[in-house]
């Protein structure tokens, strides 16, 4: 069964089928990476912790790890300790595939 609310006018339409999730990058980035993979990789702009990420991407803890990792992996992100948990941070490469620029 699905149930939703009535809706009197367009906005209120438009209210119940737009999804809820943070607004994320689009065009070439998106096209590239996936968006989540986009939106954690605007995120690594100011380091961040995986739950840091997780919260500036709507995402899970776990979610954002995997997408960190890719990431880091395709050497757009480095990783570090930081006490208990971790610091994502841009690499130069990132950086420049942010611009839209050469490294």
């Amino acid at each position: 069964m699905l149930r939703y609310p009535v809706v009197r006018d367009l906005a209120g339409y438009r209210s119940v089928w737009t999804p809820s999730a943070p607004a994320g990058p689009d065009g070439a980035l998106s096209a590239l990476l996936g968006a989540t993979r986009a939106r954690v990789l605007l995120a690594s702009q100011t380091p961040a912790g995986t739950g840091d990420l997780a919260r500036r991407t709507g995402t899970s803890p776990a979610t954002a790890s995997h997408h960190a990792t890719v990431l880091r992996a395709a050497g757009l992100l480095s990783t570090g300790r930081d006490g208990n948990g971790v610091r994502h941070t841009l690499t130069p490469l990132g950086r420049a595939l942010l611009a839209g620029g050469s490294v």
